[in-house]
């Protein structure tokens, strides 16, 4: 059956592309940009803190954190699809599995990963960040996502940000201050003035 061999093979992809993005991921190999991809909570996707190309038009930020999520989908669908056929559930009824398995493996990562980040940053409230002021550390235009850098005590914070004003652009190093704080990022606005001069965080 056609659509048989086809789910065949979308499994057998999803399955060796998820658990080799997930296993290369675990190791390290693609770096230490930090599992802060949602958020700034959820899913802490891999980007170096100074290494996004500064000229680039394309929401490089937000394409990660959706590929990332991908990545976590293809975990959870192909494994479950392969597992589903040996049942003889039928190929609506693997199907039907394997987009569960999808959903539940994104839904399970983004839980780990806001914990993960909840934890690292156990002594920081999201209430504390309200019109705190920081550093973009990556740019932030219309409704791409950036990311900004604070310092809170002696907590150092990192959060991906979106500006208030849509119509807002914000460069590497500019000051903005924290207006809203969501579970996936925070929203700034331009802030007056600059940071401290010692501060070099």
């Amino acid at each position: 059956m056609v659509l048989q061999a086809w789910l065949d093979g979308l499994y057998f992809f999803a399955t060796v592309f998820g658990v080799g993005v997930t296993a290369v991921d675990m190791l390290g190999i693609l770096g230490n940009g930090g599992h802060h991809a949602h958020g700034a909570q959820g899913d802490h996707g891999h980007v170096a803190h100074d290494g996004v190309h500064h000229g680039a038009h394309v929401p490089l930020l937000s394409i990660l954190r959706y590929l990332r999520m991908g990545v976590y989908f293809a975990l959870g669908f192909g494994p479950l699809g392969l597992i589903a056929e040996t049942t003889g559930v039928g190929v609506l009824g693997s199907l039907a599995w394997a987009v569960l398995g999808g959903i539940a493996a994104t839904l399970l990562a983004r839980a780990f990963f806001r914990f993960q980040q909840q934890d690292v940053d156990s002594s920081v409230r999201d209430e504390e960040l309200l019109f705190e002021r920081a550093r973009v550390i990556a740019p932030i235009s219309g409704k791409n996502m950036g990311k900004v850098r604070m310092k809170l005590g002696q907590a150092v914070v990192e959060r991906y940000a979106l500006a208030e004003d849509a119509g807002e652009a914000f460069r590497t190093n500019d000051v903005v201050e924290i207006v809203r704080v969501e579970e996936d990022c925070v929203y700034v606005r331009r802030a007056a003035g600059s940071l401290s001069p010692g501060a070099s965080w």
